[in-house]
């Protein structure tokens, strides 16, 4: 290296340095975006051929992604609390099916209730998600502003009991009243402070899927276009949009999902196949469901797109910064499933990436393949914001990595889903550099405590390995052509050892935390395990 290049080098690497530096002095404003049942590669940017989404991708191309982000539990509630609490749910124990309710006491430890108590001005809007699990119906009270609502809304959700907020709403569809509830907040927002705003769509759920038109799914599995709803004829987003264009759908579709994980593990007829998700196991319906999919993301990129506009105009879009994720990926049709709460890539990773207007020339457009947590972004944010994180916190701060610094992190990922309903299996494994592998206990039931997730002396139902390099859509399961080596052996080990730690952890947590028992619903009982 000449002297030349030695002296560049070294005073790109001062200006990093001192650009870095000089961001952890000044508190940023913060948006948090969180889409529902968004997989990743759903964006233009990320590759996908046919969604367009001109505003994300321009954020992309101007920030950095995340192409290896997995959601810490890969369903819609326990996703949530996790965001929340920057924990698993194995140790923080709020989930639709486990026994326990988020207490006052595990709020204050929340990234919102952290950045509140340090001069932020908080807001959240959409779906909170987590209220029927906690708070007793006051969460409002969490936020300085709040227009919300817990459980699932429709695509037109004035109309329900639980979407009262948006009653005086000028739009009439979920998603634009989301972009008018932004534009709200950007305006009661005090000058001179900064703030946090978390925005939870709705989009692309199957409630608004199935919303749209007709109302309900019956026998027919609507094979009915939406856009025969003439609420929506002529809307640049869901009338003719993508409907003409070849959109492909997996060719195991309405084949035998048994193939995949056996009947003992997980009875399809009890919940998925018949009630949830019965559009993505017919052939018609299934590509039905991939158009309006692809058209509510382009509808959140509109709204999107508006805040950017609303920013500049306001004259904040210097100093804020944009974090994007889903709360889970999804199935839709592959295995011949739908769905969420399994450990496969396209239901358990998730689209993420960070627009920050401070970064240099030289940082912007990253992607960086690092394995990354959804438990990072609670981190994230609090780090940004200049704030510690809570030592029971499980995540690490992803701004190291935007910068270069990543010495130290993390090359293997533990994974875990303990949604029972519909016959689902608890599931828990690992990410390793090409490997993942998973392994599956009975589930079924509602109400699972710490011994149900206590599988140290449990053999497993059913597992699964997958060389994600060869076979990255995990079509083959290697589990039988390994037994017996050391890679398997190792990948069981550290599966086991991550959950025995954890288990570990949250016994220690019920010693300083305060925790509560909630109600179990009605005519769940246990199952034979």
């Amino acid at each position: 290296m000449t002297n030349l290049v030695k002296t560049i080098f070294i005073g790109l690497t001062i200006c990093t340095l001192f650009s870095y530096g000089q961001q952890k002095k000044v508190k940023p404003n913060i948006i948090f975006l969180l889409s529902d049942d968004q997989r990743d590669n759903t964006f233009g940017a990320m590759g996908h051929p046919i969604v367009k989404s001109p505003n994300v991708d321009k954020l992309i191309n101007n920030g950095v992604r995340f192409s290896n982000t997995y959601i810490a539990e890969p369903c819609c509630s326990p996703s949530r609390a996790a965001f929340f609490t920057g924990m698993h749910e194995r140790v923080n124990g709020i989930g639709f099916t486990s026994s326990y309710s988020l207490t006052e006491a595990q709020w204050v430890e929340s990234y919102p209730e952290l950045l509140r108590e340090n001069g932020y001005y908080t807001g959240f809007i959409g779906k909170f998600g987590v209220e029927y699990y906690t708070f007793k119906g006051n969460a409002s009270e969490k936020f300085d502003y709040w227009r919300a609502h817990d459980g699932w809304s429709k695509f037109f959700p004035k109309e329900l009991e639980n979407c009262k907020a948006y009653s005086n709403s000028k739009e009439e569809i979920i998603t634009p009243i989301m972009g008018e509830s932004i534009e709200q907040f950007l305006e009661k927002a005090p000058k001179g402070k900064p703030f946090c705003l978390s925005v939870s769509f709705s989009v692309p759920h199957g409630s608004q899927i199935m919303s749209m038109h007709p109302e309900n799914w019956d026998a027919q599995i609507c094979k009915v276009p939406a856009n025969q709803n003439e609420k929506l004829e002529g809307h640049p987003f869901y009338d003719t949009l993508y409907r003409n264009v070849d959109v492909e759908i997996p060719e195991e579709t309405a084949t035998n999902p048994y193939k995949y994980i056996p009947l003992h593990m997980i009875d399809q007829l009890k919940g998925r196949a018949t009630q949830t998700y019965i559009y993505d196991y017919n052939v018609d319906s299934c590509k039905e469901h991939h158009i309006r999919y692809y058209q509510q993301i382009s509808g959140m990129d509109k709204v999107i797109g508006d805040m950017m506009k609303s920013l500049e105009e306001k004259g904040l879009a210097d100093n804020t910064v944009i974090i994007f994720a889903s709360d889970h990926g999804l199935l839709m049709g592959e295995y011949g499933m739908g769905g969420k709460s399994l450990l496969y890539d396209l239901a358990s990773k998730i689209p993420c990436f960070i627009y920050d207007p401070r970064l240099l020339e030289g940082q912007k457009g990253q992607t960086i393949t690092n394995l990354v947590s959804s438990l990072d972004i609670t981190s994230t944010i609090l780090d940004y914001a200049n704030i510690k994180s809570p030592e029971i916190m499980q995540g690490k701060s992803l701004i190291p990595l935007i910068h270069g610094e990543d010495i130290g992190w993390r090359d293997e990922l533990f994974l875990e889903n303990f949604f029972t309903g519909r016959d689902n299996p608890f599931c828990e494994g690992i990410r390793m550099g090409d490997w993942k592998y998973i392994r599956m206990y009975r589930g079924g039931f509602w109400g699972y405590n710490e011994a149900d997730i206590n599988f140290k002396n449990k053999q497993p139902g059913f597992e699964q390995l997958f060389n994600l390099k060869d076979d990255p859509k995990e079509m083959h399961n290697l589990i039988k052509q390994y037994e017996g080596t050391n890679l398997l052996s190792e990948l069981r080990r550290k599966t086991a050892n991550y959950a025995n730690t954890m288990n570990n952890t949250r016994e220690k947590y019920k010693e300083t935390h305060q925790i509560a028992l909630r109600k179990q619903r009605k005519n769940n009982k246990k199952v034979e395990k």
